[in-house]
């Protein structure tokens, strides 16, 4: 892959603000790299219970998948708790398909061939697995392996669109207190500290402590960056 072609994925992938954004920018950055589908998912902090889920395979397929119990037995899966790298994976790897190659025939009915596998970092919020797949071809029949700069070009990727859908969550869950809210409207309206306090009988002490917590809150470093990110989300009145 083209040095032009990673740039401009992570270009779009870091321009996207929505969920359904995402899903579109990242398809058609991994038909790119010959990939048709991608499942994203993060779990709950030490649990392996799925917090989010951001997919493009089929609904039939997941039925399928949880109905037969193939979370439970996902060759892919497991391997992906064992690496802390990105891998290729195949139905024609016998090292992947053994006991269970009725699994990997029956996602194979559903586009789900071949694919790469990308362990996330982790913190104390998420950990998280990205399998971007692709359907049965002549060209891919027999694949093995894949050339070391597209397995690199899939990491980048995959973890830039892991950073922005965790972005994109926690801009969901944003909240402002009352008081909080009340203070940085003030501010939009291009008043003081001092004058803050003054309306709202309180300390300047007080109040700088309030818009403190609030540019944290809102990951920003300034009252007017403070105020367009508060806007953008919504949260003043």
């Amino acid at each position: 892959m083209k040095y032009a072609d990673l740039v401009w994925s992570v270009t779009e992938l870091k321009r996207c603000k929505t969920t359904p954004d995402l899903r579109e920018t990242f398809t058609k950055v991994i038909h790119k790299l010959g990939f048709q589908q991608f499942a994203y998912v993060r779990f709950t902090k030490n649990s392996v219970a799925v917090e989010v889920s951001i997919y493009t395979f089929s609904e039939a397929w997941k039925i399928v998948y949880f109905q037969k119990g193939y979370d439970q037995i996902d060759p892919v899966f497991v391997e992906a708790f064992n690496k802390n790298d990105t891998f290729f994976w195949s139905a024609c790897m016998p090292e992947f398909t053994g006991e269970h190659q009725v699994f990997f025939d029956e996602a194979a009915s559903y586009g789900i061939f071949n694919g790469l596998t990308t362990p996330l970092k982790s913190d104390a919020k998420a950990k998280a697995i990205m399998t971007i797949a692709a359907a049965r071809t002549k060209e891919n029949k027999n694949l093995k392996e894949l050339p070391a700069g597209i397995m690199a070009y899939a990491k980048v990727i995959s973890e830039c669109f892991h950073q922005v859908a965790l972005d994109i969550f926690n801009d969901q869950n944003v909240q402002l207190k009352y008081r909080q809210k009340q203070v940085l409207t003030m501010a939009s309206y291009g008043m003081s500290s001092r004058e803050i306090a003054a309306a709202l009988d309180k300390s300047e002490a007080y109040i700088n402590e309030l818009i403190t917590g609030i540019l944290h809150k809102l990951g920003t470093q300034s009252r007017p960056a403070a105020v367009r990110r508060a806007q953008e989300l919504g949260l003043l009145d």
